[in-house]
């Protein structure tokens, strides 16, 4: 049996066992009464196996969606990208509505690239709901999921991912997912600027070229020759290479008390405030300082970011002009016009108490000097030499490694799923009358540089990303 038909008579199983679980419980809730213990037995066991045949079914999936990918490891090279990201820096993936060819023959995606990242652009509309639009918020899901009682609402269609039900919590509906991570969107610094690419199962591979070594002026290995007429031109072959990810898991435990599930409009207020707070605040954190392992490759630690080093004798704690000047001159060409700065909150005061020192012509005297490198706007927003200013906590606090960050977003990818699940948990706060309820969500990151740029000296190196080392 091929994979395909392995998955339809696993998703017809599913199904077959979500009817029979939901008849059973159906003629309890009929008669308005409790399951007896037979029918709860009967119960557990159907939603037990169904939690098995939907998770099978899925992984199965996987296995589908993920053939390209694995046809396109086999014969890396043959990847012809029809249009590049970035200009020429360090790396290009294809862009989803590209022709890519595989080993398979050519794939392509209808799709366009993002232009602001939303849910709806990366994602399109919601699937079906996989629980029949019976659930009107994230809160009203909550709440059943929450009153620890057989809940027909609860059974999901099968075949949905990431498990379901009582062994792996419920499936978010998409419209409510989305609406978390947009709202999130809106609080973050690094996803709104960053390449966000839709995962459609647990790993992805981009494919696209190389630009990391510019050596001799080429370009992802290929190089422009001037030649005589009728002279026979050398064959050329373009470097490439794949951007792989894997879906991380991520979790968030809210916290809420027993009263304030008894109001279900500002139960649902207050969750979602809560989830999406959070979600902003970890994604922030870990396209910033990830390290790679089981979370995403955030910035600061990547191996393609640039670190410069400190001045001679300087204080420790402090942020001088040149250290600024020399990060400035370590980044990607093609990167002037797209790059922010990124400071920690602690860093504004040492920003500010950057000067210049005019010296007299001897050099014996200072005879003059002020703040210089730094300009703000009437609505407060802050520049240096002329790229816009991001203050976020993300960062390191000021005299570390990452306090301030000079980056090209565009050239950080962020692989992102929609699907999550929820889960509760009264156990753990059974003492203070409290629910905790885990949100699971799935993603990966990291810049699409691998090591730091060589320019067409081939000594010098560059990068979108550059750090300034402690002090």
């Amino acid at each position: 049996m091929n994979l395909q038909a392995t998955h339809d008579a696993l998703t017809a199983r599913a199904r077959d066992l979500r009817n029979q679980a939901k008849a059973v419980l159906g003629r309890a809730e009929a008669q308005g009464r409790e399951m007896n213990p037979r029918e709860q037995a009967n119960f557990d066991r159907l939603t037990a196996e169904f939690d098995e045949a939907a998770n099978e079914a899925d992984r199965v999936k996987n296995d589908i969606e993920n053939d390209a990918d694995l046809r396109f490891a086999a014969s890396a090279g043959r990847v012809v990208p029809a249009q590049a990201i970035g200009g020429g820096q360090g790396y290009s993936i294809a862009q989803p509505g590209d022709s890519v060819h595989y080993a398979g023959g050519p794939v392509a995606s209808p799709r366009r690239l993002p232009q602001n990242n939303s849910t709806a652009e990366l994602f399109g509309r919601p699937a079906a709901d996989a629980f029949d639009g019976k659930f009107t918020s994230l809160g009203d899901m909550a709440l059943a999921i929450m009153s620890h009682r057989p809940d027909s609402r609860l059974i999901s269609n099968a075949g949905m991912s990431g498990g379901t039900g009582s062994s792996g919590g419920f499936l978010v509906p998409g419209q409510f997912m989305g609406e978390i991570l947009d709202a999130a969107l809106e609080q973050e610094v690094i996803r709104p600027r960053a390449l966000v690419l839709p995962m459609a199962s647990s790993s992805l591979a981009a494919p696209g070229f190389n630009f990391l070594d510019g050596t001799a002026g080429k370009r992802a290995g290929l190089q422009l020759t001037w030649t005589a007429e009728g002279s026979t031109l050398t064959e050329q072959v373009a470097a490439a290479r794949a951007v792989n990810f894997s879906a991380k898991k991520a979790a968030i435990l809210v916290r809420v008390s027993s009263e304030l599930a008894e109001d279900v409009q500002a139960f649902d207020r207050q969750l979602r405030t809560a989830m999406i707070a959070a979600v902003a605040s970890g994604l922030d954190l870990a396209f910033m300082a990830g390290g790679g392992a089981g979370q995403p490759l955030g910035i600061i630690g990547a191996p393609g970011t640039v670190t410069v080093s400190k001045e001679s004798g300087q204080s420790a704690a402090t942020i001088l002009l040149q250290n600024l000047a020399k990060m400035l001159g370590r980044l990607t060409p093609n990167s002037y016009g797209k790059a922010v700065w990124m400071l920690h909150p602690s860093a504004i005061p040492a920003l500010y108490q950057m000067t210049v020192t005019i010296r007299n012509v001897a050099g014996t005297e200072n005879v003059g000097g002020g703040s210089a490198g730094v300009t703000q706007s009437p609505d407060g927003s802050l520049r240096i030499f002329g790229l816009p200013v991001v203050v976020s906590d993300a960062c390191s606090v000021l005299g570390t490694v990452g306090d301030v960050v000079l980056a090209d977003l565009s050239q950080y990818a962020i692989g992102l799923r929609r699907d999550a699940i929820i889960q509760r948990s009264a156990e753990r706060y059974f003492e203070s009358d409290e629910v905790g309820f885990r949100l699971t969500l799935r993603a990966d990151a990291q810049p699409l540089n691998a090591t730091p740029i060589k320019l067409r000296d081939g000594t010098n190196t560059v990068s979108p990303f550059v750090v300034l080392e402690t002090r």
